[in-house]
Order: structure tokens, then sequence, then C-alpha cells
């Protein structure tokens, strides 16, 4: 791996570059819904007070205050996490929906130990409506979620490799680190499959960063990551390997004295992604630099391990850096 080619601004502070602010809407997007929760308490609360019988302090039962009050609490703070987390959408409103409604279920009981209303409105049909109607608003998200999660998972695939680390994504492009591919690789040719390292690189990169700052740089990044996800096989897997390289990993098809292919393959990709990287540097600043982008294919020998796979690759993808036009 590439070490000392940690060309992100957002990488040396140790955080992604979508941390850079949010947006102020979304900030403020979900107050009404703390408003509107806020108001929904404060209403039942005079409601209750006023049209039932407040019980003595000895009557209350300060055991079951705190339980009930502390359910009431704590589905206050998903509904908060859910709200902060997750991006507006059906599902998100579903969730809101039922989370709110549980939490004032849980409310209402937390009241009913304060507050007699038996023959209240309140007692009478909230108490026995809310709880049910909130199970069953969250069990309809929590279906539409499922399947929310599984277009998501055919979407990542291709950067997952059908394991899922959080703790190895790489806060710039969103891909997985180079640990990863490293942790992958080795596991697959210990298992006996053979495998095809290809590694791309996008040459004088650091340019960017000295003539337009690092922000425009990720910006590139970003673009050249999402570019080869989508170009890559729907069964590889798509890493950020260190600073401007990336690397994909394919199974095996063919055999190893087919090279036509994988120079094929090279050439394309490194005329796609330099494509890419100018689009994106004329979205950013207005002006393409004309940046080459080497692109090198390995395929896995028997009996190589994973580290002189990486090695050979690496190899080869200088070599190739050296040669005239570097792609």
């Amino acid at each position: 791996m590439k070490d000392s080619n940690l060309l992100s601004y957002y990488d040396s502070l140790g955080r992604s570059s979508l941390l850079r602010g949010v947006p102020p809407w979304r900030r403020l997007a979900h107050i009404p819904v703390y408003i509107g929760i806020a108001l929904l308490f404060g209403f039942t609360t005079a409601l209750s007070v006023s049209y039932g019988d407040v019980k003595a302090w000895p009557e209350i039962d300060w055991l079951d205050v705190a339980g009930e009050g502390s359910l009431t609490v704590a589905t206050l703070v998903w509904l908060h996490f859910l709200l902060a987390w997750r991006p507006p959408g059906p599902v998100t409103g579903w969730l809101t929906a039922g989370f709110s409604l549980l939490a004032y279920g849980f409310f209402l009981d937390t009241l009913d130990e304060v507050v007699r209303m038996a023959d209240t409105l309140v007692g009478a049909s909230l108490e026995s409506v809310v709880s049910p109607l909130s199970i069953a608003l969250i069990t309809f998200a929590v279906l539409m979620l499922s399947r929310e999660q599984r277009v998501l998972g055919r979407q990542l695939q291709r950067r997952e490799a059908h394991y899922r680390n959080h703790r190895n994504i790489d806060a710039v492009t969103d891909l997985y680190s180079g640990a990863y591919l490293e942790q992958v690789l080795s596991e697959s040719l210990l298992a006996g499959r053979p495998v095809s390292l290809c590694l791309i690189d996008l040459n004088d990169f650091n340019t960017i960063n000295l003539r337009y700052g690092f922000a425009v740089g990720d910006a590139v990044l970003n673009r050249a990551a999402h570019t080869l996800v989508a170009a890559a096989p729907s069964d590889s897997l798509v890493c950020r390997y260190g600073g401007d390289r990336f690397a994909l990993l394919l199974e095996e098809r063919r055999a190893d004295s087919e090279e036509r292919p994988a120079l094929e393959m090279e050439k394309r990709l490194g005329r796609l992604l330099g494509e890419a990287v100018d689009l994106a540097l004329l979205h950013e600043t207005g002006e393409p630099l004309g940046l080459s982008v080497a692109v090198v294919q390995c395929g896995s020998r028997p009996g190589e391990s994973a580290a002189a796979l990486m090695q050979r690759a690496s190899a080869a993808l200088q070599q190739r850096k050296r040669t005239p036009g570097g792609a």
C-alpha cells in the first residue's frame, strides 16, 4: 500500500468529508416532530388532570412511575436517533409514526400511575388503542425496511463482497479499505479460489490538491470510486487501497494464458476513469486537467500468498506508471 500517499485532507483529520457540515434544513427537519409530541403530551396531561382524579401522594407507586417513565424516555431516544440517522422517506415516516405512538402509549401508562383516568376519554379509549396501533405501524415499517435493505444490499454488493464491517469503510469514498481487501484476498487464496487483482492509480493526483484544494480532491476521489463501482462486475470487490489508488478484486474465469481480455479491460477502465476524473474536475472547477490513469491486472498463481500477489501487482503498476503515458 502507498503509505506515503495519503492525499486527502479529511483522511488526515480522520473523519469523513460528509461531516464537513450538515445542512441547516437537515438539522431542523425533525424539530416539528418533537414539537408535535410535546404538544400531544401536554394536551393529554391537561385533559387528564382536568377530567380525571389526581392520586394522593401515598397512593402513587413510584417504582411503576419510574419503570414506565423510563420506557417513555427510551422510546423517545430511539426516535431521536432514528430521525438523526435516517434520511427522509416512506420507511422513515412509518417508523417515526410508530415510535411516536409507542412513546405516547408508554406516557399514558405513566400518567395512569398518577391520575385516575378510567372515566375519561383518555382512560377509556386511548390506552387500549395506542399501543397496539404503534406495534402495527412499527411492524409494517420493519417489513418495508426489509425490502429497502434487500435493494441496498444489491447496490452495495460490489463494495462489500458478501461481508459487512463498517469499521473498515473508507471515509472519503465509502469503499472498503486496503486492510479489508487484504483480508478478503487472503481468505480467497487460502480457500483455493483463483482471483484476479486489478490496481488503479490516478497519476499526478496531488496536482489537484495543490491547485484546487483538498475538498476538490475528495470530490474527484468520490467520483472515481462511484465510476469504478458502476463499471465493475457484480461479483467483484472494489476498495480504496490508499491515497489515489483503488483496487478491484475479481473472480478468475479465464486461463492464465488469456491475457488479451485483461489488457483490453485495463485500457477501457483507464479511459473510463480518466473521463470520470476530468468530468468531476469540470464540475468542481470549470476546467479539466487531462490526468491519466494507470491500470494493471494480475491473476493469482497456484500456491501464491496474498502478500505476494499484492507485491507483484504493485510492482506491475509502478512499471506501468514509468511507461510513456502512464496508462
